[in-house]
């Protein structure tokens, strides 16, 4: 009689030992966090991208709180803010909002986990005084300062996540036809006599659903424009 031993399961790559660190549980913190989103986030999901065990992410992070917060500043520090000589006010609100849109758009997941814990990185602080402080310095009321800085970063953070949301489109896309084609037969079908103005314009409609920095900068000049003194 044969006797048949059970079947094991595999072993789970272990990371070498004493190469696991803070940085390396960080970068795939970001990782898993930009690839399955907030929702997908767990202590074991993060073991399990690590390719270790889950107490040996507590040896370094007492929970996931502290995992998001310190994912918070890694990604905030990414924000170049920019020289305080050399351009003006505009220029510098110009760039700043550019690092922003930037962060958001690589990093789906950071709005989410940026709005779910309380403010504590200096980071994000230091970006909205710096806002402000351009603002006046460009000669806005104090008043006038505080509502531009919010129109901005709402325009800023809006333009990101349409970006994310049509790239996401794109990676869907399905029986080889573009989310660009789509939108041009979407457009051209429509009768003329009723919807003139989209029929009429379908080039340019769709050079602006462009979601590169050109196309947010666009917007971001004219929004300049309507809010600063000339």
């Amino acid at each position: 009689m044969t006797v048949t031993e059970p079947a094991r399961s595999p072993r789970r790559r272990r990371v070498p030992r004493n190469t696991l660190n803070p940085d390396r549980i960080l970068d795939a913190a970001v990782a898993l966090l930009d690839r399955d989103g907030p929702e997908a986030f767990t202590m074991r999901a993060l073991a399990n991208e690590l390719g270790v065990g889950t107490m040996a992410v507590y040896s370094h992070f007492r929970n996931k709180d502290e995992i998001n917060d310190a994912v918070n500043e890694r990604l905030l520090s990414e924000i170049e803010l920019p020289a305080p000589a050399g351009s003006t006010p505009r220029e510098q609100i110009t760039e700043l909002c550019r690092s922003v849109y930037r962060l958001f758009s690589e990093h789906p997941a950071a709005l989410p986990l940026l709005t779910s814990r309380p403010m504590r990185v200096d980071e994000a602080i230091t970006v909205i005084d710096r806002q402000l402080g351009l603002l006046l310095a460009a000669g806005l009321s104090p008043a006038d300062a505080a509502r531009a800085q919010t129109a901005i970063m709402h325009y800023t953070v809006g333009a990101a996540l349409w970006a994310v949301r049509r790239r996401q489109a794109e990676s869907g896309e399905c029986e080889g036809q573009s989310v660009r084609e789509k939108f041009r037969e979407r457009l051209s079908d429509l009768p003329p006599d009723r919807y003139p103005s989209l029929r009429g314009l379908v080039p340019e409609l769709l050079a602006a659903q462009d979601t590169g920095i050109a196309q947010f900068e666009y917007g971001l000049n004219g929004l300049l424009r309507g809010l600063l003194p000339a």
